[in-house]
């Protein structure tokens, strides 16, 4: 926050946070290119499955009378043995409130004790399974710590890989959201507001090696500095 003032009254101050802001990962126009062709190849047996076999909706019907008939033709016209979606669908989460609740999860059991409570979710019961790894969150945004819907994200993504080898730690995308048509085009669907690939995902490896190749982890320093016993006052600066 900035206080000001006019020239001549009164001295303008300038209000800032004593820890240190988060390093965003960024692309090139080639790369973020380069990532949304792979993204779009992982996901394309998905999206050409659904241009075939689900039928689009309608939206919701004002009659419960109608809307219990357009179930019933449905039914009819369902073929007996539908062909199962790709083995890839098993392997995403699409949505922005699919990939918090993972990652939630997962700061919940990799993040340290002392990291900060209000930045992760309850801790889990120590018999509890560990959720599925991520290796690739993807954010259709320039900046998502400035967005925010999406300003969460960098700090759970940073939770979940606080104990991870860097090799294997989940990496944070932000594409451009001119890549987010492009996107949803391949998966058939209006909009995907993130998209997360699971560790392992079957034709993945070209798009995880090429992100981990080309994308550094993403660090929030705040939280090493907010767990550390330091203390930090707020910085003033006197313009």
């Amino acid at each position: 926050m900035a206080a000001t003032a006019r020239k001549g009254t009164k001295p303008i101050f300038k209000t800032t946070r004593p820890y240190t802001e988060t390093n965003w990962p960024t692309l090139t126009a080639q790369q973020n290119r380069d990532v949304t062709d792979l993204v779009c190849s992982v996901l394309q047996p998905l999206g050409d499955h659904r241009r075939t076999h689900v039928l689009p909706s309608k939206g919701k019907k004002r009659k419960r009378e109608s809307q219990r008939k357009n179930n019933e033709d449905a039914d009819k016209n369902a073929p007996s043995n539908p062909t199962p979606p790709p083995d890839i669908s098993n392997h995403i989460l699409i949505g922005l409130n699919s990939v918090t609740r993972h990652l939630e999860s997962l700061a919940a059991h990799a993040a340290p004790p002392s990291a900060p409570s209000h930045a992760k979710a309850d801790p889990p019961s120590p018999d509890a399974t560990p959720p599925r790894p991520l290796s690739i969150v993807l954010i259709p945004h320039n900046h998502p710590p400035a967005s925010l819907p999406h300003a969460h994200i960098p700090t759970l993504v940073h939770l979940c890989t606080m104990t991870s080898q860097k090799d294997k730690a989940t990496r944070l995308l932000a594409v451009p959201p001119g890549c987010e048509p492009v996107i949803a085009e391949a998966l058939h669907i209006p909009h995907v507001g993130a998209l997360g690939i699971f560790e392992g995902a079957p034709g993945a490896d070209a798009l995880v090696a090429y992100v981990r190749e080309n994308v550094d982890v993403t660090r929030c320093a705040w939280i090493e500095e907010a767990i550390g016993p330091e203390w930090k006052g707020t910085r003033i600066q006197d313009k």
